[in-house]
């Protein structure tokens, strides 16, 4: 009863905080996506420099803490003239650094392509961009769909750092009602309940495409 109580008095800030933290969570796994997929791109350009530089990349945002990218933009950006919303800088920060694993990802999906695959799609005159969308890109996007489907998961529960910088997501607003209510355990409580919730539908969605995609043999066809 008393959760009941709590959950009908400040329900509207919890509606908010999860609005604001599934609205993030979507653009920056957009942005990560497309992102991990241009430094795979510029990977396989074959330049060795280029190579170089993606690769001292993405141990750079691999091997630092998400919190410090964060702090790094929100506060060294005006020192540049660069004056963005808290929330833009979060999620800057979130796209820089799950596009490296998400490029790693992507990667592994492509060395796991025959190359036999390649020389076949050559010599059916296909461009290298024609080869990399027809052949290549689908077969990596289901190789790689269970990865990705973490590591958008990770990058949901990741949003919760964003309050760091008083972005009003979920994990804000319940430290927010903390400080207003001095009920910390009620208020954290329901956050977890919202955030496990999140993580279930983002796992049966990911369950659903990869059923949708994963190939099947046609026995019919013996």
């Amino acid at each position: 009863m008393r959760f009941l109580n709590w959950l009908a008095a400040y329900g509207p800030s919890y509606g908010s905080g999860l609005g604001w933290t599934a609205l993030i969570a979507l653009w920056a796994s957009v942005g990560a996506i497309v992102w991990g997929s241009v430094l795979l791109l510029i990977r396989l350009s074959g330049r060795r420099w280029v190579n170089l530089a993606v690769e001292g990349y993405v141990q750079l945002f691999r091997n630092t803490p998400v919190l410090l990218s964060i702090y790094l933009i929100y506060f060294g950006f005006p020192l540049i003239g660069v004056v963005w919303p808290a929330v833009i800088c979060g999620g800057l920060a979130l796209v820089l650094q799950n596009g490296a694993y998400i490029s790693e990802i992507l990667r592994g999906g492509v060395k796991a392509i025959d190359l036999v695959q390649f020389d076949a799609a050559k010599s059916l005159g296909l461009s290298g961009w024609g080869t990399f969308r027809k052949v290549v890109l689908p077969q990596v996007l289901v190789y790689a769909l269970p990865s990705l489907g973490n590591q958008v998961i990770l990058l949901v529960k990741d949003t919760s750092l964003l309050s760091a910088i008083s972005v009003a997501e979920l994990t804000m607003n319940a430290k927010l009602l903390t400080e207003q209510t001095g009920a910390a355990y009620e208020a954290f409580v329901v956050v977890a309940v919202l955030y496990l919730l999140l993580v279930v539908v983002l796992e049966l969605a990911a369950r659903s495409a990869l059923r949708a995609v994963r190939w099947r043999p046609r026995y019919d066809a013996l």
